[in-house]
C-alpha cells in the first residue's frame, strides 16, 4: 500500500493496514457517505487486494469520483509502483558510491615529487619531410645528384625552415591612433552647415526667408558684437 492510501486509511479508520479493516467496515463507510471520494477509493483498493468479485465494478464506480484516471490507476496498482521504486534504489546507491569514490580521490593530497605529464607538441610531418608526408619514401643521397634531385632537396629544406604565419600582424599603429583615424573619417563624412553672412544674403535673395532668418539668428549667437546688425537684417527680411 502506498503512502497516500495509508494516510487516508489512518484518518478514516484509525488503522494503517487493509488487513486490519474488513470489507464490511468500508462498505458501511461508503453507505454513510456515498459521495465521499476517499471512501470509494479505500473500498476499491480493499476489494482489489483481496481479489473480490466486485473489485472491477467498484473500481469503475470509483473512477467517476476522480478527474485523473491515471492517478487513480497508480493508487490501485501498488505492486507495480513498489517494484519500480525497488528497481531504482540500487541504481541510486551505485551512483552515490561512485560520487563518494571520486570525492575521496579528489581530496587525496598530492605527493611532493608528483609530476604533471604534458604531451610534447608534435611537429607536423610536412614541415620535416614533405615527401614522407605524401607517402613517398626516397633517399636523396642514394641516387645520382641531377638537377631534379637538387630541386627536391632545396624544396624539402625550405619546408623544414618554414614557421607558422603570425596572424597578429603589427602595423605600427597604436589603438589610440586607430581611434583618431576613425573619428576623423566619421567627421569628414558628416554634412556641415555653412553659417556665414554671405550664405544668409544668398538665401534671402532666393526667397528662402525663413532659412535666411535662422542663419542670421545663429550668426548673432556666434558674433554677439554684431547682434544689433543681424537683428536689423532680420527685420528687413520680415518687412518690418
Amino acid at each position: 500500500m502506498n503512502a497516500s492510501l495509508e494516510k487516508t486509511l489512518l484518518h478514516l479508520t484509525g488503522k494503517t493496514n487493509f488487513s486490519e479493516v474488513s470489507v464490511a467496515q468500508l462498505e458501511g463507510l461508503v453507505a454513510a457517505h456515498p459521495y465521499f471520494a476517499p471512501a470509494q477509493l479505500l473500498l476499491a483498493a480493499k476489494l482489489k487486494n483481496t481479489q473480490h468479485p466486485q473489485a472491477l465494478a467498484q473500481s469503475t464506480k470509483t473512477a467517476l469520483y476522480f478527474t485523473n484516471p491515471f492517478w487513480l490507476q497508480l493508487q490501485l496498482s501498488k505492486d507495480a509502483h513498489d517494484e519500480q521504486v525497488t528497481s531504482v534504489a540500487p541504481v541510486t546507491a551505485k551512483i552515490s558510491s561512485l560520487l563518494s569514490d571520486q570525492l575521496a580521490s579528489f581530496k587525496k593530497p598530492l605527493e611532493a615529487d608528483a609530476k604533471l605529464d604534458i604531451e610534447a607538441k608534435q611537429e607536423k610531418l610536412y614541415t620535416t619531410d614533405y615527401f614522407a608526408s605524401q607517402g613517398i619514401k626516397i633517399d636523396l643521397d642514394a641516387i645520382p645528384q641531377d638537377k631534379l634531385v637538387s630541386q627536391m632537396r632545396k624544396f624539402t629544406d625550405w619546408l623544414k625552415q618554414m614557421k607558422p604565419a603570425d596572424t597578429n600582424i603589427d602595423l605600427g599603429v597604436s589603438s589610440k591612433q586607430e581611434k583618431d583615424v576613425i573619428q576623423s573619417a566619421e567627421s569628414s563624412n558628416e554634412q556641415r552647415e555653412v553659417v556665414t553672412e554671405s550664405m544668409a544674403e544668398v538665401l534671402g535673395k532666393q526667397g528662402q526667408t525663413d532659412k535666411a532668418i535662422q542663419l542670421y539668428i545663429k550668426l548673432s549667437f556666434l558674433n554677439p558684437e554684431k547682434t544689433a546688425y543681424f537683428a536689423a537684417r532680420i527685420q528687413q527680411l520680415k518687412g518690418i
